[in-house]
């Protein structure tokens, strides 16, 4: 890694300097081979293997490009400057002017010999309309970083699930940036559901006078797992809506902290940026953080932020214990309950269904 960038970005209550972020492995695979039968497939999808394409039909409308992108913005930023460097995976994948493809679009991107340095670009033209799920699986221990690029075009709509779950005991580092422009709209749930140390960032700019992005994130932190996750939405139009919307969970001796950042720009009148912060701490010993911030450089806005951390509500443990509930089943139930929402807004109903038990495994 010699010439990189020696700084790690700013993280605030999570201490991620002896992180292990550089020890990657990177070592040539000959031929990429996977189940397929374990994936749901369909109509629309892609599968990717250490770099390698071992499965690709997608419908009318939609491009993609096996490439990666040697220009990222990358300076003081160590972590970005790596995956620049080191990238051994990556996709490109436009939707036309005004298409609207019938079968949301699955991506299945694989870590299986060798860790996952991955690039993916996903640009909506004007007028385009999709639905798309990116999954990121790991079946080693391997640390990985992962790089997503998104442009929503004027009066494109994008509704997109990212779904983690990786190795545990492994070191994963997720950069997101989405660009909103004209009359765009994107609604984003990132699913955090993995074993791993995980470092998140998400920052979304809003760029088109009418634009609006929700941007959701569901964690769920086990055992002595670290999870760091910053969601950062910016108003740079007038009459823009932002809103950021954080739920977790934090059981055992985890450590679970969440930053939320609404920025207005001057200028922005009539915008729009609001934020809210649930988190469960199921455990004495867990740590559940929760840091919000507005910042707001115009006065004709509306803007808001809610956060609270807090434990099972013993009125509804009493209340499902009162029609025959075990304590234990009453309790599963409402934390189960806690997340079920995110994931009933997921199209595929295969796809709910193995969601849903990924995190039924986790609450234990």
């Amino acid at each position: 890694m010699k010439g990189l960038p020696e700084n790690l970005p700013g993280v605030e209550k999570t201490n991620i300097t002896q992180w292990p972020f550089d020890e990657l492995v990177l070592t040539d695979v000959v031929e990429a081979s996977f189940d397929l039968s374990s994936l749901h497939l369909t109509d629309n999808s892609i599968v990717i293997v250490d770099g390698t394409v071992v499965h690709q039909e997608v419908l009318e409308g939609i491009t993609v490009e096996f490439t990666i992108d040697e220009t990222l913005s990358a300076e003081h930023h160590r972590l970005l400057a790596i995956n620049n460097r080191m990238t051994n995976s990556g996709i490109k994948v436009t939707v036309a002017e005004n298409a609207a493809p019938a079968s949301p679009l699955s991506v299945f991107i694989i870590s299986k010999e060798r860790s996952l340095v991955h690039q993916t670009m996903l640009e909506l033209k004007t007028g385009a309309n999709l639905n798309y799920t990116e999954t990121y699986l790991a079946q080693a221990a391997l640390n990985a970083n992962i790089v997503n690029r998104i442009i929503v075009g004027d009066h494109a709509h994008l509704k997109a699930n990212i779904i983690s779950d990786m190795y545990a005991g492994t070191t994963v580092f997720h950069n997101k940036f989405s660009e909103v422009f004209g009359t765009g709209v994107l609604d984003m749930t990132n699913f955090i559901i993995n074993d791993a140390n995980m470092l998140f960032e998400d920052y979304t700019h809003l760029e088109g006078k009418g634009s609006e992005t929700t941007l959701k994130t569901v964690s769920i932190a086990d055992g002595k797992q670290q999870q760091n996750i910053t969601t950062q939405l910016e108003n740079y139009s007038p009459r823009s809506t932002a809103n950021i919307i954080n739920y977790g969970i934090v059981k055992d001796d985890a450590h679970l902290a969440f930053k939320g950042v609404g920025k207005i720009h001057k200028g922005m009148n009539a915008s729009d940026n609001q934020q809210e912060t649930r988190l469960l701490n199921l455990s004495k010993t867990a740590e559940a953080i929760a840091n919000p911030f507005l910042l707001i450089d115009e006065g004709d806005i509306t803007a808001g932020h809610a956060a609270t951390i807090g434990q099972l509500d013993e009125e509804q443990i009493y209340y499902l214990m009162s029609r025959g509930m075990s304590r234990e089943a009453a309790s599963k139930m409402i934390v189960s309950g806690f997340l079920t929402p995110f994931v009933d807004e997921i199209d595929d109903e295969v796809m709910r269904e193995v969601l849903m038990k990924k995190i039924e495994a986790k609450l234990g």
